[in-house]
């Protein structure tokens, strides 16, 4: 896939009624040995699917999402490092400021252990 397109990729959209929620959830398998490339691509990511949100396009493609608190859900494949920490607090509060929420975790049960170590 072209680095473009893997950054407008949202991987997958739950619809949780019970709980009230939507939640964009992308996938990022990049391991941190790019660290400033990893972050900028992150980011540029998150402000994709916030501009999902945003814009309501959203509610366009899923209009059943309408009314639904929405949030960005990042699954890691390699455990961020103290910089991604870092950056994913400051991502966090900005997202909480504007009414959105932001949670991050393991892609599956754990972490994988990083290729260059």
């Amino acid at each position: 896939m072209i680095k473009n397109e893997r950054l407008k990729l949202i991987d997958s959209i739950i619809i949780d009624n019970d709980f009230g929620i939507c939640t964009l959830n992308i996938v990022d398998p990049l391991p941190w040995t790019e660290e400033e490339d990893h972050l900028a691509e992150l980011q540029a990511k998150i402000n994709n699917s916030l501009q999902y949100m945003e814009s309501s396009e959203i509610y366009i493609a899923y209009p059943s999402s309408r009314g639904l608190d929405l949030a960005i859900h990042l699954q890691f494949i390699y455990a961020p490092n103290e910089a991604a920490h870092q950056f994913l607090s400051e991502a966090q509060s900005v997202l909480d400021d504007a009414g959105y929420a932001l949670t991050f975790g393991p892609f599956g049960s754990d972490y994988a252990i990083a290729a260059a170590e």
